[in-house]
C-alpha cells in the first residue's frame, strides 16, 4: 500500500499601503483590481471541490485596505473611471495613457479586441499626444482596463456584468460606474466567505506582521553579513520592540476580524531567524514557514534535483522541525513548485502543466516510501495573486486540473497546517540559518546603497519620535494631557511601522524595477514625513529629496568644458577629468556578478562629447570573448526626425522608464579584461531600424579604464545645440545596467 502524502498549499496575499494618509485615495488599485480577479477566486473555486483543503496567509494592511474601500475608498484610477470624461484634464488624459494599460498582454488585453486596438494605438508612436484620442476612446479604455480585470466567473453572480463585458466600446458613465459598483459588491461578499469555509474547516487563515516588515532585521539590523554596509544604522531597542508590537497588533486584528486567533505566522518574505522564531513562539505561534535554501544552511546539506527539477531525497524537506529553545514549528517550502508556478508553468496549456505537477508530487511521493516516519508534508507556500495574470483564463484550467487530479487520488490528501502538525512530531534543528526564500540572505531589502539610506532614514525617524515621546510624556501635567500625548504618538508609530514595510526596500535600488518606483518612493518618505507633520516638528529636508534620485544620477554637472587626453591611464598628477561630471555606482552587492561599471565621467568641448568608464575588473572575465561585455551609448537630438528603440533585451518584464524612449544614434563597443574592440556606430532611420554609419573622427583607449571621444559631427549636432543620452550595459546583449534610469542626460555643444 503506498503511503500516503500530506499536501499543504499556502497562498500568500499582500498588498503594501498605497495611501499617503488614511483619509486620502489609493495612488494604485492593486487591492480592487486583485479582489475582483483573485482574492475571490482562488478561495470560491474549492465549491467544486469537497475533499480539498487550502491554506490563505493574509496580510493585515490587505484587510485593513478592503475595509476601506467598504467605507467608501477609492483609488486615483477609480476616480477617473467612473468621472464624467468631458471633463478631463490633459493631465488626466495623460494619465489614462500611461496606466490603463497595465496589464498582461496576451492573456487580458488581447482576449478584447477592440481594448487591444486601443493598446497598439496608444504604443504606435513614443511620445503619443493626448489629442489622438477621442473622449469616447478614453471612456472605453477605462472601462475595458477595470472589465479585464474582474474574473468571467462573476458572470454568474451578476448577470448584467456579461452584457458589459461582451460590449467592449461606446461606455457610458452610467456603464462604467456599474462596472464599480459590482467590484464594490465583491469587496462585501469576500470576508463572508473566508469565514464560511474557515467555520466549515475548509481553510486555515494566517497571517503576518502588520505591515509586512521584514522580521529578521527589526529584531537586529545586523542579523546578517552585507556587503555594502555604509549608511546602516546600528541595532535598535525602538526597532525590536516594534516587531513585537507589529506582531502583536497582526494577531489581534484578525481574531477580531475572522473571529479566530490565527495559529500561523508568516515571517514577510519568508525571512526567518533564530530571534524571530523565539519571539513567535513566546506568542503560542504553533508554525511559521520558510523556504528550503534555509534548511539546506542549517542542516548542512544541499537538496539535490535531477535535470526534470525532482529531488534526489525529499525526506529532509517534507517533516517539520523545531529548534531548541522554541516550540513554533518550522515547516519548510519546497521552492521548486513554487517557481513552477510563479514562472514556469504560465505559457503552458493549463492541463498539461497541472499533470506535470501531479506527476512531480507523485515522484516525491514515491521516494518517501521508505521513510522512517508515517507523516510527511510537502509544502507549497507562495503568492496567490500576481501569478495568474501569466495564465490563460487566470489560471482556471490549471487549478481545477490539478485539484482534481489530488482530490481522485486517495493517497494524497491536502491538510490544514495546523491539522497535520496535531499528528507529527517535529524533528529538533541544532542551528536555523538566517535569510529569505531568495538566494538564502536579505540582499533584496539591505545591503545596498539606496536600501541603505532607506534604513537610515528610518531609524533617524524612530529615534526622533521617541525622543519626543519622552518630552511630551515629561511635560504632560494631568491625565487628559497624558491621553492625549499617548494618542499622538501612537498615530506617529503607526506611521513608523507602515515604513517598516517590506515592499519600499524591496522596490529601492538593485535589483528590481516596477515601472512606478517612483510612487513607492514618494510614499515611504511621505510616512516619514508625516511622523514629523504629527508631533509638529519640521522634517528633516533629506526627506523632499526622491531616494531613487541619488544611485545613478551624476553626483556633479561638469563643471566647464574639457579636452582630456584619451589614453585610458589613471595620472595622479594630472587629471584631466576633473571638471567632467561624474555618476558613482557603488558595487552593487545583489548581483554583482554583472555588474562592470562602477563610475562614469562624462563632459565635452566644441567638437567632441567625452566618457570615462571606471571598471569592476573583477566582473569582467571571458578574456577570449569580446561580445560578453557591452557599453551602448544612446543620443538623441530635437532636430532630428527618426528615432529607434535600444537593441539591447531586457531580462525581466520589468523595464526601466528610460528604455521606453527613442533615440538618433547608437554608438557601442565591446571589451574583455584587457582589450576593447574599435567603436561602432548606428543611426536611426525610417521603421525603427538602425543601420551602421561610418565614425569619421573617433578617439579611444582602454588600459586602466575605457575612455573614448565621440564627434558631435558624427552625431550630426551643431554648434549650440543640445543632445540627449543615456548608457547601457550589456552582457551578450542582455540589458544589465542603465544610467541612470529615468531622465536622459544632456551635453550641449
Amino acid at each position: 500500500m503506498v503511503k500516503k502524502l500530506n499536501i499543504a498549499f499556502i497562498w500568500h496575499f499582500h498588498q503594501p499601503i498605497y495611501q499617503e494618509n488614511y483619509n486620502e485615495d489609493f495612488l494604485m488599485p492593486w487591492v480592487r483590481l486583485h479582489t475582483s480577479k483573485d482574492y475571490y477566486d482562488m478561495l470560491w473555486r474549492i465549491e467544486n471541490f469537497k475533499n480539498i483543503k487550502l491554506n490563505f496567509n493574509i496580510s493585515p494592511v490587505l484587510v485593513g485596505s478592503v475595509e476601506r474601500y467598504l467605507n467608501g475608498a477609492h483609488d486615483i484610477h477609480s476616480r477617473l473611471l467612473i468621472s464624467d470624461v468631458e471633463a478631463l484634464s490633459i493631465e488626466d488624459k495623460n494619465f489614462i495613457l500611461q496606466h490603463f494599460f497595465d496589464a498582461n498582454y496576451a492573456n487580458m488585453i488581447l482576449k478584447r479586441p477592440y481594448y487591444a486596438s486601443l493598446y497598439n494605438k496608444r504604443y504606435s508612436k513614443d511620445n503619443i499626444n493626448p489629442d489622438a484620442f477621442d473622449n469616447q476612446e478614453y471612456a472605453d479604455i477605462m472601462a475595458n482596463f477595470t472589465l479585464c480585470w474582474i474574473d468571467k466567473k462573476f458572470v454568474e453572480m451578476f448577470p448584467n456584468l456579461q452584457k458589459l463585458m461582451d460590449k467592449e466600446k461606446d461606455y457610458t458613465l452610467e456603464d462604467r460606474k456599474e462596472i464599480f459598483n459590482i467590484q464594490l459588491e465583491i469587496f462585501k461578499k469576500l470576508p463572508d466567505l473566508y469565514k464560511k469555509y474557515q467555520s466549515q474547516g475548509r481553510i486555515e487563515i494566517s497571517t503576518n506582521p502588520f505591515y509586512h516588515p521584514i522580521l529578521p532585521l527589526l529584531l537586529d539590523i545586523n542579523e546578517d553579513k552585507y556587503q555594502y554596509s555604509e549608511n546602516l544604522p546600528q541595532k535598535s531597542k525602538l526597532m525590536e520592540e516594534d516587531a513585537l508590537e507589529q506582531t502583536i497588533k497582526s494577531l489581534d486584528k484578525f481574531e477580531s476580524f475572522f473571529g479566530k486567533r490565527p495559529k500561523g505566522i508568516w515571517l514577510p518574505e519568508q525571512c526567518i531567524s533564530k530571534k524571530a522564531v523565539q519571539m513567535l513562539s513566546k506568542l503560542d505561534i504553533k508554525w511559521t514557514v520558510a523556504d528550503e535554501g534555509i534548511l539546506a544552511n542549517s542542516i548542512h546539506k544541499e537538496f539535490t534535483r535531477d535535470f526534470e527539477g525532482n529531488l534526489e531525497d525529499p525526506f529532509d524537506l517534507c517533516i517539520n522541525y523545531k529548534i531548541n529553545d522554541a516550540k513554533t514549528n518550522i515547516i519548510f517550502a519546497d521552492s521548486f513548485f513554487a517557481n513552477l508556478v510563479g514562472f514556469g508553468y504560465g505559457n503552458y496549456e493549463g492541463e498539461i502543466a497541472a499533470n506535470d505537477f501531479y506527476e512531480k508530487i507523485k515522484t516525491i511521493q514515491n521516494k518517501l516510501e521508505n521513510s522512517p516516519k508515517e507523516e510527511h508534508l510537502l509544502t507549497i507556500a507562495m503568492d496567490g495573486e500576481n501569478c495568474w495574470e501569466s495564465y490563460a483564463n487566470d489560471g482556471d484550467e490549471f487549478l481545477n486540473t490539478l485539484y482534481s487530479l489530488i482530490e481522485n487520488d486517495s493517497t494524497l490528501e491536502t491538510v490544514l497546517v495546523s491539522e497535520f502538525l496535531e499528528k507529527s512530531e517535529p524533528d529538533i534543528l541544532e542551528d536555523l540559518s538566517s535569510g529569505s526564500w531568495i538566494n538564502r540572505n536579505f540582499d533584496l531589502w539591505i545591503g545596498e546603497p539606496t536600501k541603505n539610506v532607506a534604513w537610515l532614514y528610518l531609524d533617524k525617524t524612530r529615534t526622533k519620535l521617541e525622543e519626543v515621546k519622552e518630552k511630551l510624556l515629561s511635560e504632560a501635567k494631568n491625565i487628559k494631557a497624558k491621553k492625549s500625548a499617548e494618542e499622538l504618538i501612537d498615530k506617529g508609530k503607526q506611521e513608523i511601522f507602515i515604513a517598516q514595510g517590506s515592499d519600499w526596500f524591496w522596490w529601492y535600488g538593485e535589483p528590481n524595477e516596477s515601472g512606478n518606483d517612483h510612487i513607492f518612493d514618494y510614499l515611504f518618505r511621505a510616512h516619514l514625513k508625516n511622523v514629523y507633520k504629527i508631533l509638529n516638528e519640521p522634517h528633516p529636508g533629506y526627506l523632499d529629496i526622491p531616494l531613487i534620485s541619488i544611485i545613478g544620477k551624476p553626483v556633479r554637472e561638469p563643471r566647464r568644458p574639457i579636452t582630456p587626453v584619451i589614453d585610458g591611464t589613471i595620472n595622479d598628477h594630472i587629471d584631466n577629468w576633473a571638471d567632467a561630471g561624474y555618476i558613482f555606482l557603488p558595487d552593487s552587492p545583489t548581483f554583482s556578478a554583472d555588474k562592470t561599471i562602477k563610475g562614469i565621467y562624462f563632459g565635452n568641448d566644441e567638437t567632441n562629447a567625452y566618457f570615462k568608464f571606471e571598471l569592476n575588473k573583477k566582473n569582467i572575465t571571458n578574456s577570449k570573448y569580446f561580445l560578453r561585455n557591452q557599453i551602448f551609448i544612446y543620443f538623441r537630438s530635437e532636430t532630428q526626425d527618426t528615432l529607434s528603440p535600444v537593441r539591447t533585451v531586457s531580462r525581466t518584464e520589468n523595464i526601466y522608464p528610460i528604455i521606453e524612449n527613442q533615440f538618433t544614434h547608437e554608438v557601442y563597443f565591446s571589451f574583455n579584461d584587457t582589450e576593447m574592440l574599435p567603436l561602432s556606430l548606428a543611426k536611426s532611420t525610417f521603421g525603427g531600424l538602425w543601420i551602421s554609419q561610418l565614425l569619421k573622427r573617433v578617439n579611444y583607449a582602454y588600459r586602466d579604464t575605457i575612455e573614448i571621444a565621440v564627434s558631435f559631427e558624427d552625431l550630426g549636432i551643431s554648434p549650440g545645440e543640445t543632445v540627449e543620452f543615456c548608457i547601457i550595459a550589456a552582457t551578450k546583449g542582455i540589458l544589465n545596467e542603465v544610467y541612470p534610469q529615468d531622465v536622459l542626460l544632456t551635453l550641449t555643444r
